[in-house]
This record gives C-alpha cells, structure tokens and sequence, in this order.
C-alpha cells in the first residue's frame, strides 16, 4: 500500500516521467514501480528472483514496463513510464485483489454460492462489480451512483447478464456461473504477467512504532499483518483498504457477559433484543478500510461517513468516552484521534486527528492506513470496548422507536404499534439493514391489513401487522433488504427457542 502511495505522489506532482525512467537515481521510486509490478504478475521479465525490488531502473525492470505496456494497448518500450502508463498500472494493481477473491472462487467451486442475487457476502460481490466495471459494464452497474457497494440488486443482474451476452450465454444475471466468473478472470488476467497469482512476499516496513509487513498467505493472497509487541493481527487486502471479519460474536458475548450489560444500564429485554438481532450483524472486532466509508467498526459495522458526511464511529467513540475517558484515552486519545462535532443523541460526528476535523475525503483517507485498521481491531478484543458497543447497538432504536421525528404513515410512532420483544428485534435489524425503510414498510403492513387504533391492539393484532410486514420488505423498494427472509428466520429462531417473546407490550426499556 505504501508503493502505491509512493507512485501516486508522482502522478500528484506530475514527476512521472522525469524520475521513472531507465537510468534514474530515484531508488525510492523504482522500488515501488518494482514491487507493483511484481505483484501484477511480471517476474520474469524483473528477473525478480535475482533482483527483487533493487531500485535500479534497468534492462529488467525496462523488460517488464514494456510487457506491461504490450499487453495494455501501448506501444512504449520501457524506457520511461508515462503519467498515463502508470495510471493504467495503478489501475490494474487496484483490481488484483478481487481478481485474486474471483479466481480462488472459481478453484474451490464457491462461485454460485456466493455469487447471487441478494446474496450476503459484500466483499466478494463488490469484487465482482468491480471486475464487471472494469470489463466495461459500468452503465448496467450505475458505477456512478452506486460503485462497489457489495449489494447484488437489480443493477449487477443487468451487469452480469449483459457479460453473459456478450459471451454468447444467455443467463439473466440472477446467478454468476462458474462459466461466466473464468471468463471474467481470463479477460482481465490477459492485461496481467504470466506470475499474478503466484508472486513472492515482499519485505516489511516499520509505521507509528507498529510492525507492518506484507505476507503471502493461502492461494497466494496478499495480507497485512500487523503487531504492536502484544498482538498481531493479519487482514485480507481489498481495494483502497484492508478487512478482518473479526473473531469476537455479539451473541456469545451478551450470552457470558451479561453482567457488564446490566452495568451500563441496559434492561434484560433490550438484551434479549439484542441477543436475537445478534446473529444476524458482525462481529465486534470486524474492520473495514476499503469502501466509500473510509473506516468501518464493530458490530453495526459504523462508519466515518461518506466524503465530508459525518458519520456514525465518530458517535460511538463519543459514547466510549462518556462512559470511561480513560477507556477512551487507553485506545484512541493516545493516537490523538478525537471526536468533534456530535450530534444529539450521539448518532453522528467527525473524527479530530491531532485537533484537526477530519471534513473531507482528502483529510479521511488516513483512515484506511494499517495502522488505524489495527488501532480500532485491538480495542475490539477489549470486553469494555464490546460492551459499549453493545449499548451502541441498543441506543440505535433512539433514533426511530419512541420519537415525533419518526412517524409511520404521518401518524404513529413506531413504538405505537411494535411493542413486542419479537417485533422490535425485526424492526431494528431492517433499521441496520435499510434505515429508510422500516416506516414505510411499516404503512404498507397497516394498509394491507386494515388495522388501526393501535391503542386498542392485543397480541394477535400485532402478529398480524409484523406477518404483513414481514412479506412486504422482502421485495420492498429498488435494493431491497439483504437476506430478508433468512435474516427474518434467524429472529424468529430466538421466539421459538423463548429468548424473545411475541407478546404485545413485552419489549420493555430502562
């Protein structure tokens, strides 16, 4: 990733061509052109088993520009690399790890199983819209719109079906074949050097008095492993960023910590909400630095916001240091990170980074560095850290249960018509899930079923509403909620199992 950087800073500057070039003394430079190309498969021409990353720009490293160039439509011989040449590297080095993820698929025969309509896995499904973008299927995607956003809807159905078109298949996209998914490798991987799947690890740098290296792992996959002297942790590389799905389960923890929960407050109902929605989230040491968010944590996966939106971390971390600053100073203050800004309620807010607002994509781009990915997963492992996020998790229903400000069809208030435990923990999963369309998902079930006068309601009244609007959000609006019916069984596992009840009026907070 600091190659990268390095060869970017050249673009920035508009140096490319004075300091990449056959001849130059600019080691550092050459090293990371080097290593880019390394890992995009051009070994034998860098001659890289005799001479690794050396920062001589010579007959090899001239050798492997050039093959680059062929095999990209240009016609440089390697001599020097243009601005436009090494975007095109760049460009090619930031797709390698989804084409990594699609390949290693396809060996281990998982492609159908990942690769689907409304299918749960983010990470490979933005890989594969990233690869369909780059094959030239970015209309049928709304790239401009929606990107890489992991959510296999309408727009990637119509991206896949028109590859398949073009291969002559005529699938409609619902599924990605094991077909499709080689052609897409073959495609992409012929801009590649013969060794992109196979390349050797490179050596490891020192940042922020964090070890950080990069390691070769399973399938010839890049990772990052970092270690502070205490623990280590390796995340996958993907994109922009770096992602671990963590190790620590929300459920397990409210099951053996019920103790902390009590102690910040929470009602054994509220836990027991928790416990059913549990299952269904991440987990609370879970790591994103690769999307649109710049950095995602924990269990709700909470973000730094968009661009220069504010985000929801920023309001956990407010959270963390209401509830213990020295808690807040043992993991975040002391990488003087801050939080600015908050909003009532502690919904949103900015992070501060040595008193400076983080306000713009350009000042949140820190945040996908390894060392923050490490910073935020270490505090995960901490069960103070969990448990906060746990009440997080909770405070979540501040934002739409009980309030003026939130009203299903102009009239009622959420927690005017779910009152049950059952219920509640539905609602919030679909809040995590698609926030906008709980209320409205909510006025259809009350149109469909006639039903009205809340205050009058029983328990069968209820169930009533909460089947109809458990229908209704399975196909709801343009990219309708993920997994709705699986995520809506699992709920359902912990009313059958009596951890959660269905009884209008049982869902009770402190």
């Amino acid at each position: 990733m600091q190659d990268r950087e390095t060869l970017s800073k050249l673009i920035l500057n508009d140096t490319v061509a004075s300091i990449l070039k056959q001849g130059s003394p600019a080691e550092h430079a050459i090293k990371a052109l080097q290593t880019v190309l390394h890992w995009l498969g051009f070994d034998n021409e860098l001659n890289w088993v005799k001479f690794g990353a050396d920062g001589a720009y010579g007959k090899s490293t001239r050798a492997a520009v050039a093959a680059f160039a062929s095999l990209n439509g240009s016609t440089a011989n390697g001599s020097r690399v243009t601005q436009p040449l090494l975007q095109k590297i760049l460009e090619r080095y930031d797709i390698l790890e989804e084409l990594k993820q699609l390949s290693e698929d396809i060996d281990k025969n998982r492609i159908e199983k990942h690769y689907r309509f409304r299918g749960n896995d983010k990470i490979r499904i933005a890989s594969l819209q990233t690869l369909l973008n780059e094959s030239g299927f970015g209309r049928q995607l709304k790239w401009k719109k929606y990107g890489a956003d992991g959510d296999y809807g309408r727009s990637t159905v119509a991206a896949v079906a028109a590859f398949a078109q073009r291969q002559g298949d005529n699938s409609k996209g619902y599924i990605l074949t094991k077909q499709l998914a080689e052609s897409i490798v073959e495609q992409i991987s012929s801009l590649l050097g013969s060794s992109w799947k196979t390349p050797a690890p490179v050596a490891s740098s020192i940042t922020d008095k964090l070890e950080i290296k990069s390691v070769t792992g399973n399938h010839n996959r890049q990772y990052i492993k970092v270690s502070n002297g205490i623990s280590s942790k390796q995340f996958g590389k993907f994109r922009k960023g770096l992602f671990t799905r963590g190790n620590h389960s929300p459920l397990t923890f409210m099951q053996s910590r019920a103790a902390d929960l009590n102690a910040l407050r929470l009602s054994r109902s509220e836990i027991n909400v928790m416990v059913a929605v549990a299952e269904n989230e991440g987990r609370l040491d879970a790591i994103n630095t690769w999307d649109n968010a710049f950095l995602s944590f924990g269990m709700f996966q909470w973000t730094a916001g968009v661009a220069g939106s504010k985000g929801e971390l920023p309001a956990l971390l407010a959270r963390i240091k209401g509830e213990n600053t020295d808690l807040f100073e043992k993991y975040f203050g002391r990488h003087d990170l801050g939080v600015s800004d908050i909003t009532a309620g502690l919904t949103h807010g900015r992070f501060t980074l040595t008193g400076n607002k983080l306000k713009t994509s350009a000042a949140k781009e820190v945040l996908r560095k390894a060392n923050w990915a490490f910073i935020f997963w270490f505090a995960g492992q901490d069960p103070a850290i969990q448990a906060i996020e746990v009440k997080h998790a909770v405070r979540r229903l501040d934002h739409f249960y009980d309030t003026d400000r939130y009203k299903v069809a102009n009239r009622y208030k959420v927690s005017d018509l779910v009152t049950s435990e059952y219920g509640v923990g539905l609602i919030l999963d679909n809040h995590v899930n698609r926030p906008a369309y709980v209320k409205h998902c909510l006025a259809k079930a009350l149109e469909k079923t006639h039903l009205d006068h809340p205050e009058e309601w029983g328990t069968s009244e209820e169930n009533r509403l909460i089947e109809a609007y458990l229908d209704i959000r399975i196909n709801y609006g343009n990219s309708p909620m993920t997994d709705a019916e699986k995520r809506a069984r699992v709920t359902r596992k912990y009313l059958n199992n009596g951890t959660i009840s269905d009884v209008r009026g049982s869902f009770k907070r402190r």
